[in-house]
């Protein structure tokens, strides 16, 4: 009787989960040996790997940069083109009326005359004077720089008219990326003045 209450007890504690650590372990119904015990031992909550919200901010942060970055850069070089044309439409403007302005005081009866009659004047419209001096305020426009200088009333004598007209190609640096320089405008200018020398 002694034996059958002492295989009862050996019988119930093989059978009874053992705790450790608070979690229940399936060595004591294996044998308990301290390798299995390790290998079946449900881990605690504490020993799960915990995902931080940190973590998934900095994902879902790298996530919309690489979406929204593309359109920013895009947007950056688009405004500096349109700044870039602002400033190379003034720069032509300046040029433009420096030129116009050399031509009035540089009439038929000055030291060095351009327009008709002068050695510096190519009919219908060129004079290398004027073009020259035009390119000289021209800094930073490229070299496709056109000058044109006009007579309008066929003479370069006092109270006549000298019109003085520039342009160039402006082409985007985004159209030069991606189109080859397919997309451009034309950028111009033209000053009027009256001949007073």
């Amino acid at each position: 009787m002694m034996i059958r209450g002492a295989a009862t007890e050996t019988l119930s504690t093989r059978d009874t989960p053992s705790l450790r650590d608070g979690v229940p372990s399936r060595a004591g119904a294996l044998g308990g040996g301290s390798a299995l015990s390790s290998m079946f031992r449900v881990p605690a909550r504490r020993d799960l790997p915990r995902r931080s919200s940190f973590s998934n901010d900095r994902a879902q942060a790298l996530v919309e940069t690489a979406l929204v970055l593309p359109l920013l850069l895009l947007l950056i070089v688009g405004l500096f083109d349109v700044g870039r044309a602002v400033w190379l439409s003034n720069t032509l403007a300046t040029a433009v009326r420096e030129g116009s302005r050399y031509g009035v005081v540089h009439g038929a009866l000055s030291g060095a005359p351009t327009g008709p009659g002068s050695a510096t004047y190519t009919p219908p419209d060129t004079d290398t004077a004027i073009t020259a001096h035009v390119r000289s305020y021209a800094t930073g426009v490229p070299g496709s720089l056109t000058v044109r200088s006009t007579w309008p009333d066929g003479n370069a004598n006092r109270g006549s008219r000298v019109v003085v007209s520039a342009s160039f190609p402006f082409v985007p640096i985004l159209s030069q990326v991606f189109l080859g320089g397919g997309l451009g405008i034309t950028l111009q200018s033209s000053s009027t003045l009256v001949i007073d020398q």
